[in-house]
């Protein structure tokens, strides 16, 4: 029984092995994007205008069907755009804790990335339920947020909140990586890549939050 998973599991890598390869290249360029972005010092004091932009590009990735290079140049304005964002942080005062919030997401990412193959590797299979779950956690996330932002009490509960997301999103990082074994994306590496993209960046973010004594 064990040698038959270890031989299915060999055969799906093997299959996937080109889309893997695409998808972390692809992932590894947008994050490369990102972190430029963050050190060239261009800045946006609408962060609203950016979340706005951010969210029609995710829209129009999941729903507009487009060829791949210009999801990927949608991609790469998204990944600008996250730049700027971060650019914030790019003080002297910042630059430790930025650094241990990268150190400490590239840890999580490939801790969980190593829960979600094994979930694989044991022919287990997160599904629509799973999914769902986890979608609906982030809206109570995204609610409490907003409702802690409009009674202006976020600085009392960001670490709470924080600890809640980085939790939430370690969990999206097991399901994607499931996912993305498990599922035909009949070649959209794009696509892929950009769940992976979206689970660093909020771990990231998280991870930044709960060190940050500011």
């Amino acid at each position: 029984m064990k040698a038959n998973k270890t031989m299915n599991f060999i055969k799906l890598i093997s299959k996937k092995r080109v889309f893997l390869l695409q998808v972390f290249a692809n992932l590894i360029t947008q994050l490369g994007i990102t972190y430029g972005v963050s050190k060239s010092g261009l800045k946006n004091n609408n962060m609203w205008t950016l979340f706005a932009f951010q969210i029609c590009i995710i829209l129009i990735l999941a729903f507009v069907r487009m060829p791949p290079i210009i999801k990927f140049v949608l991609f790469c304005a998204f990944s600008i755009s996250f730049g700027i964002q971060l650019s914030v942080f790019n003080k002297t005062s910042y630059e430790d804790l930025v650094n241990f919030a990268i150190i400490g997401t590239i840890c999580i990412f490939i801790a969980m990335a190593a829960v979600g193959t094994l979930l694989s590797f044991f022919e287990i299979n997160l599904g629509d339920t799973f999914a769902s779950a986890l979608l609906y956690l982030l809206m109570i996330l995204i609610i409490v947020q907003l409702v802690v932002i409009y009674t202006k009490k976020y600085d009392a509960h960001i670490r709470a909140i924080s600890g809640a997301g980085l939790f939430l999103f370690s969990l999206f990082i097991i399901y994607d990586t499931n996912h993305i074994l498990q599922r035909n994306y009949d070649g959209d590496f794009i696509t892929a890549s950009m769940d992976y993209y979206l689970d660093i960046i909020n771990t990231f973010y998280n991870v930044l939050n709960l060190n940050n004594e500011i």
